[in-house]
């Protein structure tokens, strides 16, 4: 017998061995390319086995009597989510009838699903095909981050930033869905904020932000259930409403007007909201979209027309309101000018036209400070170069809200120029001299004394005589020198301390 075959010489057994590639084997010279093919499977298994350790997916294997086994080795976080699927009654009835499909058809089926995980809501896609061992191949990817970009690209192309409602690109898309088709009650509702210009024109952007933010918000209170309200402007906000008819949108308005009017009386508030709206009513038939808004449009411009008047009116007094709570100075200091201004007047014996605005100016001139931040405003130390640029604003702030009074509208160009000097050192224009209204000489040294005999944020009152000592000082320079004068002799003869 061959020395192959004897027990005494059998050697270690190997790969070659098994397959009877042996050194001994008389095989090997007539089987050498099973050897080549072999390491041939070794390494595509090799490959197959890293691949599937290196796929982010749970891979799972279903058995034709549906038991579903994992694939491979997971971590924590995979075995604790595919534990998670697995306990799901509705998940899993749902993937072993797709198992079933799968089999039957022997083509790929994929279904997708959300799971709450550790406090999140997750989103999974699924694939499920057939392999050519009657075995089912089961992929789960984790979808949640890119289902939450898709969500946010899809806000930033359909939402407004600031107050997150649909955007006027989401509005005019609905609009083109409805356009020239055959529908009954179709109602388009178009609101625009009154005054928001002058709001940011005074009071500054942010809070104009805030006035949008809060109409937004009413809005959406008032009709979520009737219809996406959408920002399509800087002021202007639509609704296109389906299926109601415009007793619904009446009721809706006056549920509106309820709520601007609590709105209103929220006793911090530091402006007042105020909206006009128009809407047109579709009641059978072909629509046309762009004759509905224009209808729409029209009747919100006629509402507010009624309304602009009103409306700044009530703004210039609420921003008076406003700086009564946020300015340093207190109602005192503008009876205790209107007193000394009064009197400085009645020696120069103006007439009562100049005497009037005197008396104005001196309770509105500071009007404009409404617009200045708290920060500088109140600001215990000395302002810097950039901080004494905002606050010299407040002349020309205060010029756009006297300027849309009635009441205030005489005074405005007085307010603008309250702060010039007689050398024209002053601001903002830089008059000099009797080119600066009489009122603002006059309410130069009023405004000067009295801040300097009582306290400020940045420094205590100084005496009356120190005060006055200050003023002839600057006779010539900030103050008109003949007013100096009166001025002397009026506190010596009805105001200062015997």
């Amino acid at each position: 017998m061959d020395e192959s075959y004897n027990l005494k010489n059998k050697k270690k057994i190997t790969r070659e061995a098994i397959i009877g590639l042996g050194e001994n084997s008389f095989k090997k010279n007539y089987y050498s390319e099973l050897q080549t093919k072999l390491i041939d499977l070794e390494r595509i298994n090799s490959r197959t086995n890293a691949l599937i350790a290196t796929i982010p997916d749970i891979l799972l294997i279903s058995t034709g009597n549906g038991q579903i086994t994992s694939l491979k080795s997971s971590s924590d976080k995979d075995f604790a989510v595919t534990h998670a699927i697995m306990q799901n009654d509705s998940v899993m009835t749902d993937l072993h009838k797709l198992i079933k499909q799968v089999m039957e058809n022997k083509i790929l089926s994929t279904y997708y699903f959300s799971l709450p995980f550790n406090d999140l809501l997750h989103y999974f896609e699924v694939r499920i095909q057939m392999s050519t061992f009657d075995e089912v191949l089961i992929m789960i990817r984790d979808m949640t981050e890119r289902v939450s970009m898709e969500n946010k690209l899809r806000d930033l192309a359909e939402k407004d930033h600031l107050t997150h409602l649909a955007n006027r690109r989401y509005f005019e898309m609905e609009l083109e869905k409805v356009n020239q088709q055959s529908i009954e009650q179709l109602i388009i509702l178009l609101f625009d904020i009154n005054g928001l210009k002058f709001i940011n024109d005074t009071l500054g952007h942010l809070t104009g932000d805030q006035v949008i933010i809060s109409a937004s918000q009413i809005i959406s209170q008032c009709f979520s259930s009737l219809g996406i309200a959408s920002r399509i402007g800087g002021d202007e906000f639509g609704l296109i409403i389906k299926n109601e008819p415009p007793e619904t949108i009446e009721n809706a308005l006056k549920n509106l007007n309820s709520e601007l009017k609590s709105f209103n009386q929220l006793p911090d508030s530091t402006f007042k909201l105020s909206l006009s709206y128009g809407y047109s009513y579709h009641a059978l038939g072909t629509v046309n979209t762009d004759f509905l808004f224009q209808e729409a449009d029209n009747n919100m411009y006629q509402n507010k027309l009624l309304k602009e008047s009103s409306t700044r009116n009530n703004l210039v007094k609420t921003l008076m309101k406003a700086l009564e709570a946020k300015d340093y100075v207190t109602e005192g200091h503008t009876n205790r000018m209107d007193t000394l201004a009064t009197l400085i007047g009645h020696t120069l014996h103006l007439p009562q036209n100049i005497m009037d605005r005197i008396q104005l100016l001196t309770k509105f001139h500071d009007i404009g400070k409404v617009g200045i931040p708290d920060s500088i405003l109140k600001k215990p130390a000395t302002l810097t170069i950039d901080e004494w640029k905002v606050m010299k604003t407040h002349c020309k702030i205060g010029e756009r809200i006297a300027n849309e009074s009635s009441e205030l509208k005489e005074i405005s160009h007085l307010i603008l120029k309250h702060h010039e000097r007689w050398d024209g050192a002053g601001y903002p224009i830089g008059l000099a001299g009797n080119n600066i209204p009489i009122e603002c000489r006059v309410l130069s040294i009023v405004d000067s004394y009295d801040a300097m005999t009582n306290d400020r944020p940045y420094r205590a009152a100084l005496s009356p005589d120190t005060a006055i000592k200050e003023i002839i000082s600057c006779s010539d320079a900030q103050f008109d020198p003949k007013l100096v004068t009166i001025f002397k002799q009026v506190i010596t003869q009805h105001l200062r301390p015997q």
